[in-house]
């Protein structure tokens, strides 16, 4: 897959020339709608002329504003693929070794998904995730939402104030979502429109939202404070959730690191309370002597 206009912008956004970086943003802002207008528009929107635009897109190595556009243009088609354009358009017949592809393919998906994890946007969910003045509320889509499921546990047990929102609870928070709280929102292609506006409600009403999408970048992106993106890349039709689950290992193994030892006395009372209510984790029996 070739490199999405997105990430070759933020790559080279450090180094552009300021009228330039000004247009990196705004297409950033709103992506990728805002880089489908006219230049002239775009110029307006950024506040610079059109032949800031074309030396921009220079740059970023297209011949031209129509070849940035398509660009674009084969990203939407992207971003709209369902597991049955998958079955269409690629091949997975019998014979081929399932277990070799898979391995390579999901072992490439995750080292490229961490190699190219923003540091400074991990870093950011890292401290808004040991901040205990905040609640956290997480939730995701039919197939992201396991992983949602996944973190919101590891940080129920790491801190107070932590939630993961099923969806029927999702129209009761956005009715109490407030200024200081945190929405970690997790939403891939295709994009679940329910998820998407929780997210945009959260927003309007001071929530800090942090996104976990695919490359393609869910439509809530324009609205979240902080986006990370992971490889979906798959041996079968369907989207992989192993980056996702990656990802979600990494930030708590980023947490416990932020937090130090204090979690220690959380995690034994976590421990107490489910004894107390006889749970028991089941013992290795010891072999019968012959």
């Amino acid at each position: 897959m070739a490199a999405l206009v997105a990430n070759q912008i933020r790559e080279a956004l450090s180094g552009l020339p300021r009228a330039e970086r000004r247009v990196a943003r705004e297409i950033l802002a709103a992506y990728p709608v805002a880089g489908l207008e006219t230049v002239a528009r775009l110029a307006a929107r950024a506040q610079v002329s059109g032949p800031t635009i074309i030396r921009l897109v220079n740059r970023l190595g297209f011949e031209g504003y129509p070849a940035f556009q398509q660009a674009l243009l084969n990203e939407i088609d992207e971003r709209a693929t369902s597991p049955l354009l998958q079955y269409q358009q690629r091949s997975f017949a019998a014979g081929e070794g399932a277990v070799a592809r898979s391995r390579q393919i999901l072992i490439d998906a995750l080292d490229r998904s961490l190699s190219e994890l923003d540091p400074v946007a991990f870093a950011q969910v890292v401290d808004l995730l040991a901040d205990e003045r905040r609640r956290v509320f997480v939730a995701g889509g039919r197939f992201s939402g396991l992983a949602a499921k996944s973190l919101a546990l590891h940080l129920e047990i790491l801190r107070p104030g932590a939630r993961h929102l099923e969806a029927a609870d999702w129209v009761a928070y956005a009715l109490d979502a407030r200024r200081g709280d945190i929405l970690v929102v997790f939403d891939v292609r295709r994009y679940q429109r329910t998820t998407v506006e929780l997210g945009r409600q959260a927003a309007l009403q001071g929530a800090t939202v942090v996104l976990v999408t695919d490359p393609w970048l869910s439509p809530l992106a324009a609205d979240a404070d902080v986006t990370l993106s992971v490889a979906v890349d798959a041996p079968s039709p369907f989207d992989s959730q192993i980056s996702i689950f990656g990802l979600v290992e990494t930030l708590v193994a980023g947490l416990v690191e932020k937090l130090g030892r204090f979690p220690e006395d959380r995690l034994a009372a976590y421990d107490r309370l489910w004894e107390r209510q006889d749970f028991r984790y089941l013992e290795a029996k010891p072999e019968e002597a012959e």
